[in-house]
């Protein structure tokens, strides 16, 4: 995609997610949040022997077989500030609980991607949706300028884990996967 700025290659990335579903759109620690698109797609993590030095919650963790459920492409979302705005309210990273259930996520569940683009600030995004739906991000400084803000993968079928695509860091700096770049 020689010529095109940062933001054009990854709107050119988008196009295939345009009109696409956002599904199993949660919530997690901190500022995560993780929206699927495209076919469901079912991964097994096998059982992990974990170290002695783990705890013993994680080590619980590890010998459990691991069955997910991924959609052809993940947006990953952390180390940001970011909004979910939609027809009956708004959820922000600040005052999320990821040990409650958000409605303003599951009314982004469902939701047709219409449009990705910078958003108003420096190094934002928006990301927006046919009912109404609106995710904004932009960079913290609770985190490094380093950190992702966010990360598209898709899905590989011949090893049954996604791939990297792009993500892009608190700085406005890109990371494109190599393929992506041709």
């Amino acid at each position: 995609m020689p010529g095109m700025t940062p933001t054009q290659q990854i709107q050119d990335l988008f196009k295939p997610l345009l009109a696409q579903f956002a599904w199993n759109v949660r919530g997690g620690v901190g500022s995560m949040l993780t929206l699927e698109f495209g076919a469901p797609h079912i991964t097994i993590r096998e059982p992990v022997v974990p170290r002695a030095a783990r705890s013993e919650r994680v080590r619980r963790h590890l010998r459990r077989r691991l069955v997910t459920v991924l959609g052809d492409w993940d947006l990953f979302i952390q180390y940001c500030n970011w909004k979910i705005s939609v027809s009956a309210g708004s959820a922000d990273s600040e005052s999320f609980d990821w040990r409650q259930p958000d409605e303003c996520l599951r009314d982004l569940d469902g939701q047709r991607l219409i449009g990705v683009g910078g958003g108003s600030l420096p190094n934002s995004w928006k990301f927006e949706f046919d009912l109404g739906g609106v995710l904004e991000l932009w960079p913290s400084t609770a985190y490094r300028a380093t950190n992702d803000l966010w990360g598209l993968y898709g899905w590989d079928g011949d090893t049954q884990e996604m791939r990297f695509i792009v993500s892009v860091h608190n700085d406005g700096t890109v990371d494109f996967e190599e393929a992506a770049r041709d």
